[in-house]
């Protein structure tokens, strides 16, 4: 059996968080199944970058999981 490798997308997301509400969401993000690694750019807080593994969930799947969490957000794309 092949592994595939993770995909990395870019989630911008509407809200200005707060420095604890970003590592809240990012934490919590990463006790999502499927989702392995959550940045958001320092610099550029509305945007976040998810790693995920496509044989468990998908980016529309990722971007839900973060619109469940409280904040808008759309999918930018891939790196």
């Amino acid at each position: 059996m092949m592994s595939r490798r993770n995909v990395e997308i870019i989630v911008h997301i509407d809200e200005s968080l707060s420095k604890p509400a970003i590592r809240e969401l990012e934490n919590s993000l990463c006790d999502d199944y499927g989702i392995e690694k959550v940045r958001i750019n320092p610099t550029r807080q509305h945007l976040m970058m998810v790693d995920f593994a496509p044989d468990s969930i998908s980016s529309v799947q990722v971007l839900n999981y973060v619109k469940n969490k409280g904040v808008h957000a759309e999918l930018i794309g891939g790196i």
